[in-house]
């Protein structure tokens, strides 16, 4: 690799890294702000219009992103501005037509008493929000496609500024979960507009053409929907089962206890950025046993430092209860080792999956997820009707546990198998 090539890789890396560490400390500081000053039960309503805006984004990047990128590498400067002014054109045409779609639906179902004076405008400002929140995605998902991380650097500071300055009010507020999603979406909107400003500056822009794309890739979008829905049911559906199987106010003691965890997923979240590219050119190079081993050595390295962590937080646990979350659970230090257990196993197999992801076996990864992803909710929801909400997480634990056995066994039946031809000739 030439020096200016591998200068501006590791300036992109850098970006991208610092990028994620932003967002990842102004989710845990609005979480923080919520817990401290905000009741149980609107601290759980924000933690399920939080998840299911996660789940919007992610079916956004999974559908188009993909795509998208594909087609972006053979084609020049005007044709990729084509291409991605009219897969805005058409989602924007989609999602006008859903938020229309879902606000009317949530008018009837307010006016005939299945949603109350809390939940109803809750619901209506959650769609609003959404609408902002997948406009600023697809604008961040085009920049970084363009490999422009300094750009949605500058604008994601804004947008995070603006959030985080905004739940220091809304936190105090009556009904702080609607406010806090009302001002979340005017943060969207401001930092998708300014995402938009760099994108047209920089790049050729063109929403007239190229009629019919989402139609188009579809077929290959779907399957990446499919494995999304099946990530965001396991990883943040369970908040669901849990409202619906005890109470919102419950989702409070899970979700307050998952956030004191949300730097050890930081940690294998930056590490993960940088692993498929190695783990490709280890599987070149080496073969499979190799990667296996040194993606071991990862992933024991990333368990080791969690370990530390975590064994820290224990330490100070009672303090970090009453002085940083303002909140007893009656249930808080069983949660904490669940939910221990549950981020150590997971860093271990986010490490580990890269060599079947380098393999292509997503099939097989995606019958493994769907297993695990079964499995959990199904012990979670059975956990909960004997031990409340510590039998939610450890539903997950059990599906962390068989995940990663899947992983380990899988990699090793790869170890036994030779490189693919297609590998070998990209060689």
């Amino acid at each position: 690799m030439k020096p200016e090539t591998r200068g501006l890789f590791v300036r992109m890396f850098s970006g991208a890294v610092l990028d994620q560490a932003l967002l990842s400390a102004s989710s845990l500081a609005v979480g923080l702000l919520l817990i401290r000053h905000a009741s149980e039960l609107q601290y759980g309503y924000f933690v399920l219009v939080t998840s299911i805006l996660m789940l919007m984004t992610s079916l956004q990047r999974s559908f188009i992103g993909p795509a998208m990128i594909h087609r972006m590498t053979t084609l020049d400067r005007e044709g990729r501005g084509a291409l991605t002014g009219a897969i805005y054109r058409e989602q924007c045409r989609w999602s006008h037509l859903m938020v229309l779609v879902a606000a009317t639906a949530t008018l009837l179902l307010w006016v005939n008493g299945v949603l109350d004076r809390q939940t109803g405008p809750l619901v209506l400002v959650t769609i609003g929000t959404a609408a902002a929140a997948l406009r600023r995605e697809f604008f961040r998902m085009v920049l970084l496609a363009y490999r422009r991380s300094t750009e949605v650097l500058r604008a994601d500071t804004v947008y995070v500024v603006l959030l985080v300055a905004a739940a220091l009010v809304t936190s105090r507020l009556p009904s702080p979960a609607a406010a806090t999603t009302v001002l979340l979406g005017l943060a969207a909107l401001v930092g998708g507009s300014l995402l938009q400003r760099l994108l047209r500056s920089r790049e050729a822009w063109d929403i007239t053409g190229d009629h019919g794309i989402l139609r188009r890739i579809a077929p290959v979008g779907a399957w990446a929907v499919t494995g999304a829905v099946i990530h965001w049911s396991y990883s943040h559906g369970y908040n669901y089962l849990v409202a619906g199987t005890l109470d919102v106010a419950a989702i409070a003691a899970i979700a307050a206890t998952r956030l004191l965890l949300m730097p050890i997923n930081l940690l294998s979240t930056g590490i993960g950025a940088l692993m498929l590219p190695l783990t490709s050119a280890w599987l070149h190079a080496w073969g499979a046993a190799v990667v296996l081993r040194r993606l071991t050595l990862f992933a024991a390295g990333v368990a080791a430092a969690s370990l530390v962590y975590l064994g820290t937080l224990w330490l100070t646990r009672d303090w970090i209860f009453a002085k940083v979350l303002n909140k007893h659970f009656e249930d808080g230090d069983t949660l904490l080792l669940l939910w221990s257990a549950v981020f150590v196993l997971m860093v271990m197999r986010d490490q580990l999956i890269y060599l079947l992801v380098a393999r292509q076996r997503f099939r097989t990864l995606a019958a493994l997820s769907t297993f695990s992803a079964v499995l959990s909710l199904m012990v979670s929801y059975v956990g909960m009707q004997h031990f409340g909400v510590v039998g939610a997480v450890f539903g997950l634990l059990v599906g962390e546990a068989l995940s990663l056995a899947g992983v380990v066994l899988l990699s090793l039946r790869e170890v036994a198998q030779p490189v693919p031809a297609q590998l070998c000739a990209a060689r």
